[in-house]
């Protein structure tokens, strides 16, 4: 073992690790913890409301926790900031 093996061992695995990054799809990557943590918070945010009939256009009412108010979505939970 030389300190040129190390250190070339060392620029191929950065080399590799860059070009691996820079050609991974996002969604392709693993997700963080902190990534499972904010989807975690934001199912939790929209609860469906079962008692209530559906909106005009066949919209889901669900209770927004942040805003403490019904929303209206379509089929599926939303995961972007939804307007309002």
């Amino acid at each position: 073992m030389s300190a040129a093996g190390i250190g070339n061992a060392t620029a191929g695995a950065l080399a590799a690790d860059v070009l691996k990054n820079a050609f991974t799809n996002n969604n392709n990557k693993p997700a963080t913890k902190g990534d499972i943590l904010a989807l975690s918070q934001k199912i939790e945010r929209y609860q469906r409301v079962l008692n209530i009939p559906l909106g005009e256009n066949g919209e889901l009412p669900y209770f927004d926790m942040v805003t403490k108010q019904i929303v209206y979505f379509k089929n599926t939970l939303p995961f972007k900031n939804p307007k309002f």
